[in-house]
């Protein structure tokens, strides 16, 4: 017992000398390699072995086993997330399909519980794909607030253009008008990203995912309306007696919310005329938004924190006969 508490205290010292981001990790993998020592009854292997890492000098923080780990599954987090926020839109899209074509023979109402029917679908496979990047995010590589907010977004734009690329090679049309506010958007969210990052590494947490959520409300807000300005004039000619071809601007800071729920929320603008002209021209995107910022913020926020300090000590064992 007196070989396996010194051979521990030497773990724990050599554990220390590394960076917080990796001590987890490298405690445990070192903890079984002292237990298996221990079980075989090789006393002097378990002090060579914790003595050998305990005058080691630290490795910086992206090698060894350890770090190779938690790069890949950075890397892994972070290019597979994008993707898996559009396969949650069209998941979403393809429910809300179904459960349209299903209450439309039967309810009146079943037109106007579309683009809400999209977006809570939108919003909670969003929140479960935050969930377990969350959980993935506590073993990835820690850095600061900046990078990782770029780390967020590059793969996000990425995807983006990806798909922009696609749509424009079948024909769809007016692919890239979506462009000046998708642009809007990433810059903006970066920013919002920063915040959260730089706020949840001081231990403020709350506050982070407030400014966090005030921020991203804000860069898919001012991208709507980038999309809706530029796309839709302000005034337009009355023909044969139809409302004309534009949306007052007064009605603009409603236009993101105006996607999400096709409602006014009791107010004259934007008229019913202007919400169809508004989610004909930009539905798509609002909902990504919607699908992406939990998880961009979830990843954010998570990778920040600091990392706990302490390291557990070994599990007593029995002592070798």
């Amino acid at each position: 017992m007196v070989t396996r508490r010194v051979a521990a205290l030497l773990l724990r010292v050599a554990v220390r000398r590394w960076p917080a981001e990796l001590r987890a990790d490298l405690a445990r993998e070192w903890a079984a390699e002292l237990h298996e020592l221990a079980r075989t009854g090789r006393r002097w292997g378990m002090l060579r072995f914790a003595a050998s890492l305990a005058a080691r000098r630290a490795a910086t923080p992206l090698t060894g086993r350890a770090g190779s780990r938690r790069l890949g599954r950075t890397a892994g987090v972070l290019l597979l997330a994008p993707p898996a926020c559009v396969a949650v839109l069209v998941l979403a899209g393809a429910v809300m399909a179904l459960t349209h074509g299903w209450l439309e023979m039967r309810v009146p109402w079943a037109a106007a519980a579309q683009l809400p029917t999209w977006s809570a679908l939108t919003a909670l496979l969003g929140t479960a794909l935050a969930l377990g990047v969350t959980r993935a995010a506590r073993r990835t590589v820690r850095v600061g607030a900046l990078p990782t907010a770029l780390g967020v977004l590059l793969p996000i734009a990425a995807t983006v253009t990806a798909t922009l690329a696609l749509l424009a090679a079948r024909g769809e049309s007016r692919v890239w008008e979506t462009v000046p506010g998708l642009l809007l958007w990433l810059a903006l969210l970066t920013a919002a990203l920063w915040t959260a990052g730089a706020l949840a590494r001081r231990g403020r947490v709350r506050l982070a995912w407030s400014a966090g959520l005030l921020g991203a409300l804000v860069a898919a807000d001012a991208a709507v309306v980038l999309a809706v300005v530029t796309s839709i004039p302000a005034t337009a000619p009355v023909a044969d007696g139809l409302p004309p071809d534009a949306v007052d601007r007064i009605s603009a800071p409603l236009w993101l919310f105006t996607c999400w729920t096709d409602s006014s929320f009791g107010l004259p603008r934007p008229t019913g005329w202007e919400r169809f002209l508004i989610t004909d021209r930009v539905l798509v995107e609002p909902m990504f938004h919607l699908a992406c910022t939990p998880y961009a913020l979830a990843y954010a926020i998570a990778a920040a924190r600091p990392a706990p300090a302490a390291v557990p000590g070994p599990e007593p064992v029995p002592a070798p006969a």
